[in-house]
């Protein structure tokens, strides 16, 4: 458990930091690789994706798996994820747009 909430930090640090960039920075994003990290003994991965959602807006989702210590099939997962508008507003995500990725 303690991993698990440890991973889900470590995913929600990633989502802060890309707040922090302007919509043309991340736009240039789109096709960035997974990352291979590991809590404890557990290995996960951290996808970013970056997806145009109509003209003036991008949504950014964060997210992640770490496998069990025990069972391969069954994986935490963390998400974080944000709305970024070509003005520099950002808005959160729907619990029904984060349910998507889960």
């Amino acid at each position: 458990m303690k991993e698990a909430r440890a991973f889900q930090q470590m995913v929600t640090e990633r989502g802060r930091r890309l707040r922090t960039l302007t919509y043309q920075q991340l736009a240039a994003m789109e096709s960035e690789p997974d990352e291979m990290v590991a809590v404890g003994d557990r290995k996960g991965t951290i996808s970013l994706m970056v997806e145009r959602d109509g003209a003036e807006q991008l949504k950014v989702v964060v997210q992640g798996f770490l496998r069990s210590r025990w069972v391969a099939a069954i994986k935490d997962v963390a998400l974080d994820g944000f709305h970024k508008h070509r003005d520099g507003v950002i808005t959160g995500m729907t619990d029904a747009e984060f349910r998507e990725y889960d």
